[in-house]
């Protein structure tokens, strides 16, 4: 995924890369609703903490990158194109 900071925007794009599962998994709604925002997406990526026990006992905490849209990006982002 490529991101553009929304306070910074001249610092250019970034790119998520993530092992996650879960993540790979909602990637098809995420575009489906990004399609709905019809242009460029106001969004907020945050690092889920999870946590847990496995069956044997061992405790499991992982970071899980977690999207959300939170509408239409306007004024500069709104404008901006990102090169292929």
């Amino acid at each position: 995924m490529d991101f553009l900071l929304a306070d910074l925007p001249e610092a250019g794009p970034f790119f998520l890369v993530s092992s996650s599962w879960e993540l790979a998994e909602s990637l098809g709604s995420l575009a489906g609703a990004l399609d709905e925002v019809e242009g460029p997406a106001l969004c907020a990526l945050s690092l889920q903490l999870v946590e847990f026990s496995t069956l044997s006992g061992a405790r499991v905490s992982y970071r899980r990158p977690v999207v959300e849209i939170e509408g239409r990006a306007t004024g500069v982002l709104g404008e901006m194109t990102l090169a292929a």
